[in-house]
């Protein structure tokens, strides 16, 4: 052996076998031992001990384990700690010694010497001290914080005791030697090396210098005498010589000889029993040494051993083996482990832990504490030469990990929690004591604890209340109350349904006298306990006798409990204190009911002393128990006869058996109403007796199974609990995603944001307008609305919830409580399971399988798709297809209980599976998962709490991998043209900031839109050219005799739109879809033939302004040939698949956006932001892009005012989205501000004022004739970045043009014009054609709107002839299928109905063939609102449901919300019913909260406003005032859309409405909501400028408001208006009709149908036609005068009358 090993040894790589990774987590000392003895074996052997102690290691523990922040914590807390404590270790190594143990903040050397060389071996010790206290005695941290060591030695005999069985053992080392070296340890300070008096005696005085410590024999080494470089040499020989037997590495490359082991099959299985085997695992795995480090929940179970001085080593040995033994076999069971094992100051300490990776269980903490009373019963009893028995119990976050060297390091837990459990068990000797968590986790009655007094523990700031655990049951009566209470002023939430079920129920059996048990089943956490106190109030306030009570699980062990507490509870002598009053009070119960002789039968049960008769004396046990139930029983049964008996039972799957046989002869005898809680998690594990499973299992029962809450009642208990009336919306999303429907989720989340500061809250100012508030975009009243001050006065103050400035909620860390839930389910898989979720949660939520096996570390395709066969089998991942199926379902189905009997296989014996099934379900879900291209997590929060389990090292290479798979991807999908969702905005990035470390850049492969449009053009030549060939010549002859017959085109358009159906359906939708929609072909064929006659042979007689010009009728014709041409004429068009932009947003854009966050990279970040929301936008989900802008904008802020980094293009763009979801969310203001500022960064003005739009416009005119002379079809510019730009500019004056045309006022109209001029320009000077097919449909839209009308009709023109030009290929179709659905979409603006319907259905179609279903949403309800207001209904049901289809099919939310505003319009308009109004109502209800809906402020305030319009004609007003409400505050968001307008205008009847009960029951009220309904009327009319084809609808409005304000004339007028304004509009013209002849012609009261057929209308089915609904036109809801004034005197007088 070299002599220089000992002191110059370092690390080399190598590979290490398996046995080499589990010796790694074992002593030389075990390693090289004799692992074949029997335990307990003792091997005794002198040698040297070191003990370094970390000073300061408490203190940053706990810093670290308290952050709450995801990137800070146990990552640090790693780093930190394998640096510090990995160079000592090898250091140690170097000084050949052997690390015996890790013990949290300290570790244990040994050198192992015979005893004549045992002084050359402490100075070897003493030099190896001085080395590691000049290198390492002192370091500084991150965190500011310092640590520093203390070292003791000692030196002499030493035993090595080893105990456990055949699967599990530990060593200890035992000794005087063991006790001393932490005497020593303990009487060092910081820097200081201190010997023991052994230690000092046995070593080589001459050479050392020390110092004498007063009142103790150890001393203080000072230094080593210097001794010349030959003798040190001879020294290091001799030590060398001496360490022959300790196995030190003879290589100067190797620090231990176990890292190069061979396979060694005997010794590794004598070696994995000293290894926990949630680390052999996942070395078996084959997983990486980091992949075992993580930051979870976990309990801690401290037990010290304290023996007599009595005790020698024997008796020590067999001690520590039979309380190693019954600990193990007490623990194991409920999955918690023995993580370490050590003996000082002769006691003995076992560290257990519960919740280990692949340990984790829900109710871990009750586990836990009765096994440490198990424990310390069975210690304190049966140990031999056992003292003082002590534990510490505790539980919450703690780094559970391998801590030390590569070639020596051990799995240990630490954190402040242990050190807690540690300094409890020391600090109250004799006790089982506990924390706050635990005592409230336990679950147990406060009887069984004692709060111990205040305490200064070492090291332990702020320890909390410390808990006795009372281990002997006390004599008393049980107390087992509700712990949920009833407050009037907290009411339950989204449970109304089962508590009108139990009043119900409860009607039932009052009439049939017949018990009855109602059984509710929930998961934890789903408010079972709040509904049990809302039903005992219910029933109490119905003054019905309620017993409630609430179990635990310890109650279910003790006999009779259930029973005894209910009647005590029932004779008021639960709460009695002494056995006298207790007597007295049961007497009067019970006097006269049964012989005074049976009386001392209730001593036992009740704690009484009658005394005992001579009869019952004589009984025997049995006979007594007989009797005494028999007393019960006729107590009850008297009662019973007076009034009705409910018992409720929260948690009664823990009510005992002993209660389980009374309750079955007690539900025979009496009529008794049981209403019971259950939870399935806890009785899951349970054996029922065969009389609760008879019980639970009868058909007579009433079993209800809740379900999670809808997101709208989440979001009003986050109000409720924090006591605001609205929070904000970024809160709201963050409580909805992560609480899952669980209302003590969301209360553990509200808890843990409140505890961090997380919260702010303000006084909500009524009065305040927030329309120009960026931050409060999405801030919404949920709770306690203010009611309008006509329903009610009132007025209370207010306050609203907001989150602290720049706190980003997802870098919030799971609460404790909810990741140990999460990682419950998590340990519970095998570790390739585990490493696959663990994997997955780097992605995100939704996931691609092949990104996913691209980091998952070297794993085959079919490992992967076996495992995730196997998550999907027990619904941890869903495939994204599945995932859309099953969100359907949930959204169809808003109950919040299922009904139906209980399940038996819970409370049977579980039956033998089919292997053969088994095997075949499983190769089935293989096969299905190998097709599956994306994934997604069931639980959202379980991919959290598996994305928390990694460290930032691991997640940094994870990430890195992530990066480098997805960019490529990065774009459109091919069906949007591929392209960045902001255009051409790669090409705007500056390279060098673009590089990121550790990332090799792929060559772009990505074709830009110039070359798209080019190569385009190319193919549409080409095909052009081959189609006139002779191959072609039949389609070309087609499409000539389509042209030139317009008979048979409307014949022919039919066929193709029919087989288009009929063809496409069957692979694009379920078979049941098909079936459905083309239930009636006839009828279908009868549609659209009538459109293709009525377009090609009547003539359009409609007034100018609306009249079809022949260059529409020559565009309807090319869209024909368009469709026809797709279809059958151009076979090599390859058709596109559908549309996959959002899954590309959700799984790759998003992704890649969070990836850089974490990886620190701003720019990429920034970018991929911007992407993510400009495609949220795309998508219309404004909430989303409002998301990712914030997270856009927060980094932009916290970059230094130094780095450039961002250019002004993206700053633009940035600005420009915000304006954009400003727009979309109705706030103008804001919007014209956001979108001049994102002019300002491309150094584009726009004029403030009207001289400088007049000069500017002179100049854009200029530049508009120019172009409009050149009329060169030029290909689009090469500079990729000046496009960028250019594109850029059109959007902001997109949005600008738009925004300031829905100002009426002329300087308005004015900068609008401007502003669409400006974009026209700019995009003429990009050359792309698309583009500037795009601007002047807008060009031509804005004219309208601003009432150029033949400005409109030339642009119009001129965009049906420049979009001949355009190909049928590419970006191009699609452009032209936009104009097409943009034409229809301001024909029905309009009012010009025909066409809208003729544009409609091509619209459609096209959609259809592009499979731009995104765009088919909007196109099905804008052409359904034009059959509906032409009194089509048979043709608008048809199209309403394909829009049913379309939207159920694809889960779309906003194609849903169109479904639904239909639906209601054909209730309030129509007179039938296509579906339900509850139907109805539950999808608004259980939307409310969608982040997608609440951001189409135009379509929420439709379907609010028609739900009050509803409530409002039946007189419903209570329930009138809440959708009122909200409808009222989204009005001040609209903007001028089409379905904002229509809207306003339900808004204006539910005014109206609103009026007329005013004027009938509050006269003084009628002058405040007059005045209100006048001003909105008016708002509305100058608003539906935009949209004239509802200009009928107001004037309607205006005349009926008018008339019953006693304005007769003024009604008339406005009534004429709008006969004038109907045109096309048939069903508003039919309302007027029968208004006009019911105001002023009626003879006498008209008989209205609408109400004679509310609420039960008859409803629509396939195969009928409006023959079959009779004089369906008279199926309006009649505006009927108030009742009180139809006399001639007007409410105006009347109120004035009453004034004077």
């Amino acid at each position: 052996m070299n002599t220089a090993s000992l002191a110059l040894a370092g690390p080399r790589k190598t590979n290490i076998s398996t046995t080499g990774k589990v010796a790694a987590h074992v002593p030389d000392l075990i390693v090289y031992g004799d692992l074949s003895q029997e335990v307990p074996s003792i091997e005794n052997f002198d040698g040297v001990l070191l003990f370094i102690d970390i000073s300061g290691f408490t203190a940053l523990t706990e810093t670290f384990s308290m952050s709450s922040n995801l990137d800070y914590g146990a990552d640090q807390l790693t780093q930190t700690l394998n640096q510090y404590v990995g160079d000592i270790v090898e250091e140690v190594l170097n000084f050949g010694g052997d690390i015996l143990k890790f013990a949290g903040d300290a570790l244990l050397a040994l050198w192992k010497v015979h005893r004549a060389h045992i002084n050359d071996i402490i100075t070897l010790a003493l030099k190896c001290s001085l080395s590691i206290q000049q290198y390492y005695g002192v370091r500084e941290t991150d965190v500011g914080l310092t640590m520093r060591i203390k070292i003791g030695l000692s030196a002499g005999h030493i035993s090595k005791v080893i105990v456990g069985n055949n699967k599990h053992q530990h060593f200890v080392v035992i000794g005087r030697a063991v006790d001393e070296v932490r005497l020593a340890q303990n009487l060092a300070q910081a820097g200081e090396i201190i010997l023991s008096p052994n230690c000092w005696e046995l070593c080589h005085r001459k050479l050392i210098v020390v110092e004498k410590i007063p009142d103790v024999r150890a001393v203080k080494l000072k230094l080593i005498k210097d001794v010349p470089t030959s003798d040190l040499d001879a020294f290091y020989q001799r030590c060398a010589e001496h360490l022959e037997d300790n196995h030190i590495p003879d290589s100067p490359g190797i620090l231990r000889n176990t890292s190069v082991l061979p396979p060694n099959e005997e010794l590794e299985k004598g070696l994995r029993k000293f290894v926990t085997r949630n680390v052999l695992r996942k070395i078996d795995d084959g997983q990486p040494l980091e992949y075992l480090s993580e930051l979870r929940p976990v309990t801690i179970v401290f037990v010290n051993l304290q023996f007599l001085g009595s005790a020698n080593i024997y008796h020590l040995t067999k001690a520590i083996q039979d309380a190693n033994s019954f600990i193990t076999g007490t623990v194991y069971p409920f999955r918690g482990k023995i993580n370490k094992v050590f003996m000082f100051d002769k006691g003995c300490t076992f560290l257990c832990v519960f919740g280990l990776p692949g340990d984790k269980l829900a109710n871990e903490s009750s586990q836990a504490l009765d096994c440490a009373y198990k424990i310390h019963r069975f210690c304190a009893r049966s140990l031999m030469k056992i003292s003082v028995v002590s534990i510490g119990i505790t539980s919450g976050p703690v780094f559970c990990g391998v801590v030390g060297h590569n070639v020596r390091h051990e799995y240990t837990v630490i954190g402040r929690k242990v050190n807690l459990a540690a300094r409890m068990m020391m600090y109250h000797p004799g006790l089982v004591t506990c924390d706050e968590i635990i005592y409230a986790e336990s679950k147990l009655p406060y009887y069984f604890f004692q709060v111990l007094p205040d305490s200064e523990m070492k090291g332990i700031r702020n320890p909390g209340p410390i808990y006795k655990y009372l281990v002997t049951e006390r004599t008393m009566l049980g107390k087992a109350y509700l712990t949920k209470q009833r407050y009037e002023e907290y009411p339950l939430l989204g449970r109304k349904r089962e508590t009108d079920l139990f009043e119900v129920t409860l009607e039932n059996f009052k009439v049939s006298r017949k018990s009855h048990i109602m059984l509710y089943e929930g998961l934890f956490g789903y408010g079972k306990s709040q509904l049990m106190a809302e039903i005992a109030y219910m029933g109490q306030t119905a003054g019905q006798k309620v017993v409630a009570m609430e179990l635990g699980k310890i109650n279910g062990l003790q006999k009779f409990f259930t029973i005894q507490t209910l009647m005590a509870i029932f004779l008021g002598i639960d709460a009695c204190k002494t056995y006298d009053t207790r007597q007295r009070i049961l007497l009067n119960k019970i006097q006269g009911l049964i012989p005074d002789s049976y009386f001392c039968l209730l001593n036992k049960l009740f704690h009484v002393k009658f005394p005992t008769s001579e009869e019952v004396s004589e009984m025997d046990n049995e006979k007594r128990d007989v009797e005494m139930e028999a007393i019960l029983v006729k107590i009850l049964k008297k009662a019973a006869e007076k009034e009705i008996l409910i018992f409720v039972i929260d948690e009664g799957q823990f009510i005992d058996p002993a209660s389980w046989v009374f309750l079955d002869n007690l539900l025979r005898a009496i009529p008794i109403f049981i209403v019971m809680s259950l939870s399935p998690s806890e009785y899951k594990g349970l054996i029922l007796c065969s009389t609760a499973t008879r019980i639970l299992g009868s058909m007579a029962n009433t079993y209800v199974k809740l379900k999670e809450l809808t997101p709208a009642v989440i979001v009003q208990k986050a109000c409720q609990d924090l006591g605001v009336v609205s929070i904000a919306r970024e809160l709201e999303m963050f409580l909805i995603q992560r609480s899952h429907g669980n209302p003590f989720y969301c209360e553990e989340l509200l808890r843990n944001l409140h505890t961090k500061n997380v919260l702010e809250f303000y006084i909500l100012d009524e009065n305040e307008e927030n329309e120009d508030e960026w931050e409060n975009l999405f801030t919404t009243t949920v709770i306690k609305p203010q009611e309008s001050e006509v329903l009610d006065t009132e007025q209370t103050p207010s306050y609203i919830c907001t989150i602290t400035q720049n706190v980003k909620l997802h870098n919030i860390m799971l609460p404790p409580t909810l990741k140990g839930v999460a990682l419950s389910k998590i340990d519970n898989m095998n570790p390739s399971e585990q490493m696959v979720v663990k994997c997955a949660a780097i992605i995100g939520v939704t996931f691609s399988t092949h990104l996913l096996l691209h980091i998952l570390p070297r794993w085959s395709k079919m490992k992967m798709n076996q495992t995730l066969a196997a998550l999907v089998e027990t619904h941890v991942f869903e495939c994204f297809t599945e995932g859309k199926t099953r969100l359907t379902i949930q959204t169809m189905d808003v109950f919040t209980y299922e009904l139906g009997n209980f399940p038996k296989t819970l409370v049977t014996s579980g039956r033998g599976s089919d292997l053969g099934s088994a095997i075949a379900k499983r190769l089935t879900q293989e096969e299905a998962v190998m097709h599956c291209k994306y994934m997604g997590f069931c639980t959202p929060l379980l991919q959290e709490a598996a994305y928390e389990l990694w460290l930032k090292s691991q997640k940094t290479k994870l990430h890195l991998k992530c990066v480098q798979y997805l960019e490529s991807d990065a774009h459109r999908c091919k069906c949007c043209g591929k392209g960045d969702f902001v255009a051409f905005h790669h090409y705007t990035i500056d390279s060098t900031q673009w590089k990121v470390e550790g990332i090799i850049e792929p060559d772009r492969d990505v074709m830009s839109e110039a070359a798209s449009a080019i190569v385009s053009q190319t193919l549409l030549s080409l095909n052009l050219s081959q189609q006139e060939g002779s191959e072609n010549k039949d389609a070309v002859a087609k499409l000539d005799t389509l042209s030139e017959q317009k008979s048979s085109k409307a014949e022919s358009s039919f066929d193709f739109l029919y087989k288009r159906y009929t063809s496409l359906c069957p692979v694009e939708m379920d078979s049941s879809i098909v079936s459905s929609n083309f239930e009636n072909a006839a009828l279908t064929k009868r549609l659209v033939r009538r459109e293709m006659v009525m377009m090609y042979q009547a003539p359009l007689t409609l007034q100018d302004s609306f009249r079809a010009e022949e260059e529409e009728k020559t565009f309807l014709y090319r869209l024909d040939e368009i469709i026809w041409f797709i279809e059958y004429g151009v076979k090599k068009v390859k058709m596109r698949g559908s549309c996959n932009c959002e899954e590309t947003v959700e799984s790759i854009i998003v992704p890649l956006s969070n990836h850089f966050r974490v990886l620190g990279h701003t720019v990429r970040a920034f970018y991929y932001l911007l992407e993510s929301a400009a495609a949220y936008v795309h998508l219309s989900n404004n909430y989303m892009a409002f998301t990712y802008l914030n997270t856009a904008e927060s980094l932009l802020k916290n970059l230094e005012p130094k780095q450039k980094i961002i250019s002004n293009f993206e700053k633009s763009v940035l600005y420009s989205l915000k304006g954009e979801v400003a727009y979309n969310m109705g706030q103008l203001n804001l919007a014209k501000r956001l979108v001049r500022k994102a002019l300002e960064f491309m150094n584009k003005g726009f004029p403030i004022t009207i001289i400088g739009a007049f000069f500017m416009s002179m100049v854009e005119t200029s530049k508009h004739r120019s172009h409009q002379k050149k009329q060169t079809w030029d290909a689009p510019s090469s500079n990729e970045k000046r496009l960028a730009v250019l594109n850029q500019q059109c959007h902001c004056f997109s949005l600008l043009w738009q925004i300031f045309s829905l100002d009426p006022s002329i300087n308005s109209k004015k900068l609008a014009h401007l502003a669409a001029l400006m974009m026209v320009n700019c995009a003429e000077e990009s050359h792309d054609e698309c583009q500037i097919v795009s601007a002047y449909m807008e060009l031509s839209l804005c004219c309208q709107m601003i009432g150029r009308q033949q400005d409109w009709m030339k642009y119009e023109a001129m965009v049906i002839e420049r979009s001949s030009h355009l190909g049928i290929v590419g970006g191009e179709l699609v452009t032209i299928a936009k104009l097409v659905v943009s034409l229809a979409y301001m024909k029905l603006c309009l009012g010009n109905l025909p066409l809208a319907i003729q544009l409609g259905y091509r619209g459609h179609q096209m959609c259809v063939q592009l499979k731009k279903f995104k765009l088919d949403y909007s196109t099905l309800a804008h052409l359904f609102s034009a059959l509906f207001l032409s009194n089509r209904h048979e043709e608008a049901v048809h199209v309403l449901s394909w829009l049913e289809d379309l939207s159920f099919r694809d889960d779309n939310v906003i194609g849903k919300a169109y479904f639904i505003s239909a639906c209601l319009d054909l209730l309030l308009h129509a007179g039938f019913s296509y579906k339900p109004f509850e139907f109805c109502l539950d999808f608004i209800h259980a939307n409310a909260a969608n982040c997608i809906l609440m951001s189409q402020s135009g379509i929420m305030l439709g379907l609010y406003s028609s739900m009050a319009i509803w409530f409002a004609r039946l007189h419903y007003w209570e329930k009138f005032k809440g959708p009122f409400e909200q409808a009222r505050r989204l009005v001040r968001r609209t903007s001028g859309s089409l379905f904002a307008n229509y809207g306003f205008c339900k808004f204006v009847e539910c005014e109206a409405l609103l009026l007329q009960k005013c004027i009938e029951e509050k006269p003084d009220s009628v002058r405040e909501i007059r005045g209100k309904t006048l001003k909105h009327l008016e708002q509305i009319l100058t608003q539906c400028s935009t949209s004239p084809v509802y200009y009928p609808r107001v004037y309607h409005m205006k005349a009926y408001v008018h008339l019953m304000l006693g304005n007769d004339q003024q009604s008339e007028t406005f009534l004429d208006m709008a006969f004038e304004n109907c045109n096309e509009n048939m069903l508003e013209k039919s309302w007027l009709e029968l208004s006009q002849k019911w105001w002023f012609t009626g003879q006498e009261p008209m008989e209205d149908w609408w109400l004679k057929f509310a609420p039960n209308f008859p409803v629509w089915k396939p195969g009928m036609s409006e023959d079959d609904f009779g004089p369906i036109k008279q199926y309006k809801y009649l505006l009927k005068m108030p009742e009180l004034y139809f006399g001639h005197e007007s409410p105006e007088t009347k109120i004035d009358d009453q004034m004077t």
